[in-house]
């Protein structure tokens, strides 16, 4: 009797958590929406036209590179996922701040916040990638995805990154205000050594091991590998596997680090 009590606690308590999430993701995306000219298209087309701007001078200024990958997915692969790691870093470091009214609802957690901003983030930039895709497809007029499982196994175990990331970002700047502040100051320079614009083969062999335990490093080779064999990693240095084993220790020490603080961040 008191197990099936306990399961049918679990049971509401998941579905009313599912009702804040779907909420906050609709209240997230309305955001947006009023935010940016051109409504919903705005909202997809306007971070896809400041990518094409990059991909546009890069191609024309770097060439072909002699990677093995069409320029327009290697440097896309780069800049999309850059981006999705640097808005949901910034987006999560505010998000008790731009959510502050609805925590005197009880059912509203923080925690709810960050899952939502993640879902609306990674479904944007995913049909983003999508887009970027098409249109190269459409251009080339060829298969385009060499392993398609395995871009799908990178972007979701980046994604319980980032996620991880914007949770740890929101406990510390709830406690230190300073923090919002260096965020973009400390995610600039990423862009250079994050193989956004230079492939993991490309550096120098002695930086290359170092790179390599970078996770957006390894997101953004994998997803280029993914689009096709010519595109060659080291599997000593580019590992799925790593990637996932990052992505959950991240997880579950981002978890700890928000169990042991979600009443106090309620409290203040």
């Amino acid at each position: 009797m008191l197990n099936k009590r306990r399961l049918d606690e679990i049971i509401e308590g998941f579905i009313i958590q599912r009702n804040v999430i779907s909420a906050l993701v609709y209240r997230e995306l309305k955001t947006r929406v009023s935010q940016v000219k051109f409504g919903i298209l705005g909202v997809f087309f306007g971070p896809l036209g400041v990518m094409l701007i990059f991909l546009l001078i890069f191609s024309i200024f770097k060439g072909d590179r002699g990677v093995g990958l069409n320029i327009f997915l290697f440097l896309a692969s780069g800049i999309v996922m850059f981006t999705f790691f640097q808005d949901l870093a910034v987006r999560g470091a505010n998000a008790m701040q731009a959510n502050e009214a609805l925590f005197f609802y009880r059912p509203v957690k923080p925690i709810d916040t960050i899952i939502a901003r993640t879902i609306v983030e990674s479904l944007l930039y995913l049909i983003v990638f999508f887009v970027i895709i098409l249109g190269v497809f459409l251009y080339k007029e060829e298969i385009i995805f060499y392993d398609f499982p395995l871009f799908v196994s990178a972007y979701l175990a980046f994604t319980i990154f980032c996620f991880s990331l914007g949770l740890v970002l929101m406990v510390a700047a709830h406690f230190y205000n300073w923090i919002l502040q260096i965020i973009p100051l400390f995610i600039r320079p990423l862009w250079l050594i994050s193989g956004v614009f230079v492939g993991l083969r490309q550096l120098p062999q002695w930086v290359r091991p170092y790179a390599s335990w970078n996770p957006l490093v390894q997101c953004i080779e994998l997803i280029r590998h993914s689009f096709s064999i010519n595109y060659i990693i080291e599997p000593t240095e580019v590992s799925i596997i790593y990637l996932w084993q990052f992505s959950l220790i991240s997880l579950f020490i981002s978890l700890w680090i928000y169990q042991n603080n979600e009443l106090v961040l309620l409290k203040r």
